[in-house]
């Protein structure tokens, strides 16, 4: 086997043989019916890591109840024994495809689908993320839910899974009460680590009852909540220690949804970043399997996770979203071919791309995803063509890669020196290594694949004119926008973040940002790390529109630094001694060495202009055709790719 000896070996958990080490774990793919049920591409793409060799596939939280007059939305429900049917026919599918099925059974507390009036906890308290404050569940109410956790457990039974895995975690409701944070009860419910886990044992007894001592149950289990007066990893043991012997298997989790960022792998978190904990977890179970999450997409990383002894299985979630092939290619020991998360969470921002409907996940590095039935495979082209794309950037280089390996002759021009475009800077920051693995990864499909690349090379109408290629893409991007305002001659300087982010330029010791999005946020980080007083001004809020499991983190780091915020505050106009802003109904002038811009980007679109003018047929991608942002510039290159 090589390197990896121990990730394709079988193993067990309760009764149940596995054939590998790798789970893929419960990725809500936010597709339903409206129902309750999974939409049909939800599940052509649990099929597709099925087909491709992991061990068990988990079908995403199921909630064991519905509240009353709350619509199902994008959830997914196994309440009812009108359920089972739809269930079993995606267990019996994933059977075929080769994985055993885990399904997934929990319950929202908060963040109700469809507004907050239904919320409910162990104790009445507000949250940072939802104004509402939920409803205490009565000792009655909580013993009817006991109830309908066991009923739902014998529900996927009989729909033919082999596990139930328990969701106890991320500060839904069953981890609610685990926590000191949220579970303020006095009764039996509440008060040590014994009470506030009573729930939670209460309902394994009843799925054992209920459902089979021999089928086997797991916890997706919070072992610390990452959050001041919650669970910490000392408790966490404890809790761990009491529920391992209840179980056939534990996977243990941190943060809750009070701190979002915590519960979700973005490029800020280092590798591996669990492991330590789940090791001292596992010293705690005794003969219960462990099952490590959270970045382990290396193989070699997850190898020796399993190696080490901190773990008896990996569940991989985002790198098998991201690669169905993952296994196929660690396996092989092809890993420069694995296509890598990289940590952008735009699988987390579906409610807000119009462009995609109706709303579902979608993956920056991965546009196949929920459309493996129609693109999760390379139809060759019926009648191969010459292809010039013009733009190295993530489109151009998305394109490119799909036609190629289609069997079309590609050549793609790039004027500069290195192919990458604008995700060169977006993918600087020191903290961004998970997304400095997209280019290079785009470069060698490209490269094997055989596309021409031509570098430094601009192209123009005549070129295109003289080589008359079938068909032309156009992928030249976007350039920063500048403040249509007047500069006075002897003004702060003024510079785009793209130049600080890539340390073109220098600023001055007095650094006013214009624009609160990612780019100013990651420049007011940096100038403010480096000793200089730094504010940001926008129109809008800070961050406005941003992945608040992206902004959460920047939103600290500017506060720990020392970033003076202005939310609300256009720029009124640029003085000799700096900027002045509408700020609480009246003026603010801020002085500045140096003016930082970061609003946005416009279409580099003149030659496309050019083509059209001259009738030349061609087609456009990413930001020159609109401004979007990775996702879409991937979307737009997959697209044209499987369409030409």
């Amino acid at each position: 086997m090589g390197k990896l000896n121990l990730l394709f070996q079988p193993g067990k958990i309760g009764n149940i043989s596995l054939k590998n080490r790798i789970i893929y774990s419960a990725m809500d793919l936010r597709w339903a019916d409206g129902k309750g049920h999974m939409a049909p591409e939800a599940v052509q793409s649990l099929l597709e890591r099925a087909r491709n060799g992991v061990a068990m596939v988990t079908i995403p939280t199921l909630n064991a109840w519905q509240p009353e007059g709350v619509p199902f939305g994008k959830s997914l429900y196994i309440g009812h024994d009108e359920t089972i049917p739809y269930i079993a026919d995606t267990v019996k599918k994933i059977h075929a495809a080769g994985a055993k099925v885990m399904v997934s059974i929990g319950a929202r507390g908060t963040r109700i689908e469809g507004g907050a009036t239904a919320s409910t906890g162990p104790s009445a308290m507000r949250f940072g993320y939802e104004a509402a404050i939920p409803r205490e569940l009565s000792i009655e109410e909580i013993e009817e839910r006991v109830e309908w956790f066991g009923d739902a457990a014998a529900r996927a039974r009989e729909a033919g899974a082999d596990i139930v895995d328990i969701h106890a975690c991320t500060g839904k409701l069953v981890s609610m009460f685990l926590s000191p944070y949220s579970n303020h009860r006095t009764d039996r419910y509440g008060g040590d680590t014994e009470g506030r886990t009573r729930f939670l044992r209460e309902i394994i007894a009843n799925m054992r009852k209920k459902a089979g001592d021999d089928f086997p149950l797991c916890v997706r289990l919070t072992v610390d909540d990452l959050l001041p007066g919650g669970i910490d990893r000392e408790e966490g043991i404890r809790i761990a220690s009491l529920i391992a012997p209840l179980v056939d298997a534990l996977q243990p989790s941190t943060g809750t949804q009070e701190r979002i960022w915590n519960i979700s792998c973005s490029y800020f978190m280092p590798y591996a970043n669990m492991l330590e904990t789940t090791a001292a977890i596992k010293k705690v179970a005794g003969a219960t399997p462990v099952i490590a999450m959270s970045k382990l997409g290396e193989p070699l990383m997850a190898e020796k996770a399993l190696r080490d002894g901190a773990a008896d299985f990996i569940s991989l979630g985002r790198p098998l979203l991201c690669d169905p092939h993952w296994l196929q290619k660690a396996e092989q020991e092809d890993f420069s071919s694995i296509r890598r998360c990289i940590g952008c969470l735009n699988c987390f921002t579906f409610n807000d791309r119009k462009e995609i409907q109706p709303p579902r996940v979608s993956c920056t590095v991965n546009p196949e995803l929920l459309r493996e039935e129609s693109m999760g495979t390379m139809k060759p082209a019926t009648q191969p063509k010459n292809i010039t794309v013009v733009g190295g950037g993530l489109a151009g280089m998305e394109a490119a890669r799909v036609l190629s390996a289609r069997g079309h002759k590609v050549t793609l021009f790039e004027k500069s020196g290195k192919l990458g475009g604008q995700w060169r800077v977006a993918s600087h920051g020191d903290h961004k290594n998970d997304q400095k693995t997209l280019i290079p990864w785009l470069q060698h499909q490209l490269e094997k694949n055989g596309v021409d690349i031509r570098l430094n090379t601009e192209v123009s109408l005549a070129d295109l004119k003289a080589s008359r290629p079938d068909e032309i893409i156009i992928a030249t991007g976007a350039l920063p926008r500048t403040l249509p305002l007047p500069r006075p001659a002897n003004g702060p300087e003024i510079v785009q973040g793209n130049d600080i982010i890539m340390d073109r330029v220098t600023a001055g010791k007095r650094v006013v940002v214009v624009g609160g999005r990612y780019i100013g946020m990651e420049c007011a980080v940096k100038l403010a790390k480096s000793g200089r007083h730094v504010s940001v001004v926008d129109a809008v809020g800070i961050g406005n529109g941003a992945n608040p499991r992206i902004l959460g983190i920047y939103r600290n780091q500017m506060v720990e630094n020392g970033v003076y915020l202005y939310p609300d505050s256009p720029v009124l106009r640029i003085m000799d001694y700096g900027i002045d802003v509408a700020h609480l109904n009246s003026m603010l002038s801020l002085p500045a060495d140096t003016i930082v811009l970061a609003i946005g980007t416009r279409p580099e679109n003149s030659l496309a202009r050019e083509l059209e003018k001259g009738g030349i047929p061609f087609h456009m991608a990413g930001d020159c055709k609109r401004i979007g942002d990775a996702l879409y510039a991937m979307r737009d290159g997959a697209d044209l790719g499987h369409a030409l």
